[in-house]
């Protein structure tokens, strides 16, 4: 119980963080779309930290009401870790944007390499999102949701170890890519490598639905 508390407490931290990050960057942000209109303003400062609050908000109801998942909680500490990554990707998101429209980096001599910075933290998420997927079991709201995945807890856990493999693969691929390949290819290797996460994960599915 100490455990969920922890984690749970992480979260709303998280989500503090970023309302605190768009408050400090409020008064500094640049842009001409930005100069003469506060809604603009308010829009940028707060439409990601909010976007973390709604999905911190709508995780909790589905764990809340989910009929599916098991009633002793066996993965629920997953659950909400899961969760956790998702806003602290959503948070780094933020803290980027509010440093690119304020030219923090800039003020100091430093650049940023926005475009490959949000490929990176994308990759970075997946590959600690996809280590959680094989301790996942049944649910409404997390994996690959079928009838069968849902009806088959052996199936799920089939499927989500496969799934887990891809996620992570998919992961180290996007964050090299993001590293050293040239931003007219970063599109085209991820979606290779997307697709082919994707198969693996339908492969498995199948292969484990015969069995």
């Amino acid at each position: 119980m100490a455990v969920k508390r922890h984690v749970q407490a992480r979260a709303i931290a998280v989500l503090v963080i970023g309302y605190l990050v768009g408050l400090i960057a409020y008064p500094n942000l640049l842009g001409s779309f930005l100069d003469e209109k506060a809604s603009a303003r308010v829009l940028v400062a707060f439409t990601l930290p909010t976007t973390a609050l709604v999905i911190y908000t709508l995780f909790g109801s589905l764990w809340k009401h989910d009929r599916i998942r098991s009633g002793n909680g066996a993965f629920e500490l997953t659950y909400h870790a899961i969760v956790l990554r998702v806003l602290l990707f959503i948070l780094a998101l933020h803290v980027l944007v509010m440093i690119e429209l304020t030219r923090a980096m800039e003020a100091v001599g430093l650049p940023l390499v926005s475009s490959r910075a949000v490929v990176v933290l994308l990759g970075v998420m997946l590959v600690t999102v996809g280590n959680l997927l094989p301790r996942t079991r049944p649910n409404v709201a997390v994996g690959v949701r079928t009838t069968r995945t849902l009806a088959s807890a052996q199936l799920w856990q089939q499927v989500h170890r496969a799934g887990g493999y891809a996620t992570v693969g998919l992961g180290i691929v996007i964050v090299i890519t993001g590293l050293v390949l040239a931003h007219e290819a970063l599109a085209v290797v991820i979606s290779a490598a997307a697709l082919v996460a994707a198969t693996t994960v339908l492969i498995s599915y199948r292969r484990h639905l015969r069995a």
